[in-house]
């Protein structure tokens, strides 16, 4: 098989460099890049570089949705045992991740201090690893199944039933994942000097916010972890997956934003190093505005808008619309035909007047 030396360097390099060394040549006249299938040398196929390459990569928007979405229905659908064992792996996971920001973040002293920024910096991207852990080996997460699941809902894949057992067994599953890895970094001596006084600080802070503020904080944070779900499987490889999930959950860490899951790490951590917080600060000041955030977040902003964009809630919309039009051109046509109904009738009337003809009440009133 031979093929031109400038066509190959064209499809390594890319359009630039094959017009850099080619200039006169019009990029249409390029010739595809043809490569043997099987043992057969004469049976060839063309091979289009660029869309190859998206669909080895990267799915499409809707694509990409509707993978979100069967990911939802197959988390759905398994067995309670195994969802909350896959949640309390997920929980753990987060805690993890956690710890690792704490442990770092809280032990660069001078340089946080001198500069906040730095701090937050090396928190936030060094959290995403928990998610990055939870969806390559299949780990559950609550704020991940109330977008997941939801999509799943729209599209028809699962019941209502399906979708609050995946909710209410994935939520307890990462209580249990977090407490236990709280308890266990605790009672190794993982929780002390500057990793403890950053986790109460941050507890502490968790709890200042009026219940409107955290609950908006909420949504705002588990827009940002969905959509890193949604990139995720968008990717078709460990690279990618690893791009999709860092940049929106950096940024929501960095932010300062409000995440159930990591809460259930941070808040029973900071209850064992005696923080000056009560059981009904953690529960009214926090899990609930936040739990309920999150799954607005989840459940309408993300997989609500993307099932009007890309899936049959969109299409439930247009065709209720389009039944609405058809509705209204119809009343507008019935108004338009008594209207002129109406015209021709006093039309009649004053040619009868000038012709000197008179007509019964009775009968004019029939003409109306």
């Amino acid at each position: 098989m031979k093929i031109s030396m400038f066509t190959l360097l064209a499809a390594l390099s890319g359009v630039a460099a094959f017009q850099a060394v080619q200039p006169h040549r019009p990029l249409s006249k390029l010739t595809p890049l043809r490569i043997s299938t099987g043992d057969d040398m004469s049976e060839q196929k063309s091979l289009d570089i660029s869309k190859t390459v998206y669909s080895q990569t990267i799915k499409s928007p809707k694509d990409s949705y509707l993978a979100f979405a069967e990911k939802g229905a197959s988390n759905a659908k398994m067995g309670k045992m195994k969802i909350f064992h896959q949640a309390v792996m997920g929980g753990a996971y987060v805690g993890f991740g956690g710890l690792l920001s704490f442990c770092i973040a809280g032990n660069i002293g001078g340089i946080a201090a001198q500069n906040p920024g730095i701090a937050k910096m090396a928190f936030a991207s060094l959290f995403p690893v928990n998610l990055l852990l939870i969806l390559t080996t299949g780990g559950q997460l609550f704020t991940g199944n109330s977008a997941t699941v939801s999509a799943a809902k729209y599209e028809g894949l699962v019941t209502w039933r399906e979708l609050w057992r995946s909710w209410g067994v994935s939520i307890s599953g990462n209580i249990v994942g977090c407490t236990l890895f709280a308890i266990a970094a605790w009672y190794v001596g993982l929780l002390t000097g500057g990793t403890a006084d950053l986790l109460t600080s941050t507890a502490l802070n968790k709890c200042r916010s009026t219940f409107g503020q955290t609950l908006l904080k909420a949504i705002l944070c588990n827009w940002m972890v969905s959509l890193a779900v949604f990139l995720a499987g968008a990717c078709n490889d460990l690279t990618g997956k690893l791009v999709g999930i860092w940049f929106p959950i950096s940024t929501f860490v960095a932010i300062g934003l409000e995440h159930s899951v990591a809460n259930m790490f941070i808040m029973p951590a900071a209850l064992l190093l005696n923080v000056p917080l009560s059981l009904y600060d953690v529960l009214f000041k926090n899990v609930i505005p936040v739990v309920i955030g999150n799954a607005i977040a989840g459940a309408f902003v993300v997989a609500g808008s993307y099932s009007y964009q890309f899936g049959k809630l969109g299409k439930k919309s247009l065709q209720k619309f389009e039944k609405w039009l058809e509705a209204h051109e119809a009343t507008i046509a019935a108004r338009r035909a008594i209207i002129e109904a109406q015209d021709a009738t006093s039309k009649a009337i004053r040619a009868m007047a000038v012709n000197g003809n008179t007509m019964p009440n009775k009968d004019m009133s029939k003409l109306f």
